[in-house]
């Protein structure tokens, strides 16, 4: 029995170090895959920011273009708002004297022609 405990034990020996060498050669590829898919990343990076710098640039360009249209739209409208509030205020002045006005020539009228229409 001790030379079948032996073979046995020569077996699991033998079997243990051939897992430890495939787990061996299978860490090692996995490495030099890892390595190789790391080179293939950081190339595929490098050409994605060559290629957008220059857009990167020209965006930039544009939205400080929009930017001064905007700054300058909101310019005149404010410009626009004044002129706006000035002219109303002028008309709610001279609303205020027509609307006394026409209170007056409405009353004066009806009275005229109530005068008139009785006769």
């Amino acid at each position: 029995m001790t030379a079948a405990l032996n073979l046995s034990l020569i077996l699991l020996v033998v079997v243990v170090i051939a897992a430890v060498i495939a787990t061996t050669i299978y860490l090692v590829k996995f490495l030099m895959e890892l390595c190789l898919l790391t080179k293939n990343l950081n190339d595929t990076t490098d050409i994605v920011k060559k290629e957008l710098n220059p857009l990167l640039s020209e965006l930039t360009e544009a939205i400080h273009n929009v930017n001064i249209v905007a700054k300058d739209a909101g310019k005149q409208i404010s410009t626009i708002k004044k002129v706006i509030s000035t002219i109303l205020g002028f008309v709610s002045v001279f609303a205020g004297k027509f609307k006394f006005l026409s209170g007056s020539f409405m009353k004066g009228f009806m009275s005229a022609f109530n005068l008139f229409r009785r006769k």
